[in-house]
């Protein structure tokens, strides 16, 4: 087997647990289109990870090392960021709505200003409210 095609194997949900169950370290891994609903990735190390097109909702990021992941297109619904480092990520076109992005690191993100106001986003990092919740007063 040549490393070129190593590159294209993407990892599924099962090998992505298989992973957790000995590592917190999926830096720089392969995971698009990969459904990973209520996965506990807290406390991991997610740097450089592709998680394009994924599934992630309800996923567990919370004090996550996210540095350069890409989460382009992914369904982030109801996923915990709490205290995730997100510098350099690229969140473009993912689905935000209910998204606990408590105290996140957001510097250089690319965000899905054209699905969810940067202030919604920007809400949730100060008081750690869900994502595109709106509550008056």
């Amino acid at each position: 087997m040549t490393k070129e095609s190593d590159k294209t194997v993407t990892l599924t949900r099962k090998e992505v647990l298989e992973t957790l169950a000995v590592s917190k370290d999926l830096g720089g891994l392969d995971i698009r289109k990969a459904n990973l609903i209520k996965i506990d990735f807290s406390g991991c190390n997610l740097q450089n990870t592709n998680f394009s097109y994924s599934n992630l909702k309800d996923a567990n990021f919370t004090d996550a090392d996210m540095r350069g992941v890409s989460l382009w297109n992914a369904n982030l619904e109801g996923a915990n960021f709490t205290n995730a480092n997100l510098e350099d990520a690229d969140l473009d076109y993912a689905k935000l709505r209910g998204a606990i992005l408590f105290h996140a690191n957001l510097r250089r993100a690319s965000l899905p200003t054209e699905l969810i106001p940067r202030d919604d986003i920007m809400r949730s990092v100060d008081t750690g409210c869900k994502v595109g919740a709106h509550h008056s007063g």
